[in-house]
């Protein structure tokens, strides 16, 4: 099971869809591939940070003490909010630091969204996918190793349940030299499309 990618596909249906997708300026289809490949995308960054002890304490800090998960309960008139955008763009600034651009970039012309309206859409979800982290820290009570314990774990998940994870942990790598292929996962109507957006 992904706990965290689970939680958050949950509540979002084709009209919140429609509703991101008006918000930055793309169509519904593009929107929903790019939610499809951001969201696991920003849990391979949080992982990644949280590696080490000091990343781990960061982040348990920060859960702790902006994000409970409250947010889940109204992701419709949050999602789209300035202030949760403005929020989202500092949790990007930590968790991408210098290869924020690059991967906005990149997921842009994967998906055809572009890369401000790509950039825009992260900003969006980083404070969802934090929440969501929130949550199921409140609720196993979980200390900084076991937020650990749980991102290596919903890694795993989704590496399951889509091989071709690689291709979107290799944006996180990319200098911006060289573009990753991602044209096989985010192919219409299925790879990450159809493996995270199942009900």
């Amino acid at each position: 099971m992904s706990q965290i990618m689970d939680m958050i596909t949950s509540q979002l249906g084709s009209g919140l869809m429609d509703q991101v997708a008006s918000k930055i300026g793309g169509n519904s289809d593009n929107t929903q591939r790019a939610v499809a490949a951001a969201l696991p995308l920003l849990l391979g960054a949080l992982r990644r940070n949280a590696k080490s002890e000091n990343g781990a304490a960061s982040l348990n800090n920060a859960l702790q003490r902006d994000h409970d998960g409250g947010i889940l309960g109204n992701l419709g008139g949050l999602l789209t909010s300035q202030d949760n955008q403005s929020v989202g763009s500092k949790i990007l600034g930590h968790v991408l630091g210098s290869k924020q651009n690059n991967v906005s970039r990149q997921l842009g012309q994967a998906t055809g969204l572009g890369d401000q309206n790509a950039g825009q859409l992260l900003s969006m979800l980083a404070p969802v996918v934090m929440g969501a982290l929130g949550k199921a820290k409140r609720e196993s009570s979980l200390s900084a190793s076991g937020l650990q314990d749980l991102l290596n774990s919903e890694r795993s998940e989704l590496k399951r349940r889509q091989p071709q994870m690689g291709a979107l942990e290799s944006m996180l790598d990319s200098d911006g030299d060289g573009d990753v292929d991602m044209k096989d996962v985010l192919s219409k109507g299925s790879g990450l499309l159809g493996a995270f957006f199942k009900r």
